[in-house]
């Protein structure tokens, strides 16, 4: 039951964080260049980025939901959280004080600590829940 749980939020996140950002993608534009990290700090590849994330983050969401592709979800939403983690620390280390457009602009999660822990806590049941998916438990045979 924690495992339908977890996953439902995490695909909640990645449906609502992502389908905000569908609906304002240049905006999102200008969020993805003011990270200014090399190449998605200039056209086109910032415009690439934009426009490529949000679909992706709503499909890994619907797809954390649904059960289909559920590996292939869970890898990508690993990835993703892993680079907006390194995004993050990024600006954060070079003292830059930016809207990063998780929610796209809808929403404010605070300062940099507080993204950080929510990035975290999301890597953490990405992690569990990925265990569980590609290393299933099997009950004991005098548990049957």
């Amino acid at each position: 039951m924690i495992i339908r749980i977890l996953r439902v939020l995490l695909a909640l996140v990645f449906l609502v964080s992502g389908g905000m950002k569908v609906f304002d993608a240049q905006s999102f534009v200008e969020n993805v260049a003011n990270f200014q990290i090399s190449p998605f700090d200039s056209a086109p590849y910032d415009m690439w980025l934009a426009y490529f994330l949000p679909p992706l983050e709503v499909l890994v969401g619907i797809c954390l939901l649904t059960t289909f592709w559920m590996r292939g979800a869970l890898v990508l939403s690993l990835g993703m959280i892993l680079a907006f983690l390194v995004g993050i620390c990024s600006v954060w280390s070079r003292g830059l004080n930016i809207d990063c457009g998780c929610t796209g602009g809808s929403v404010s999660l605070g300062g940099y600590s507080t993204h950080m822990t929510v990035l975290s806590v999301m890597l953490c049941v990405a992690v569990y829940l990925t265990i569980d998916v590609l290393f299933p438990t099997k009950p004991a045979e005098d548990e049957v």
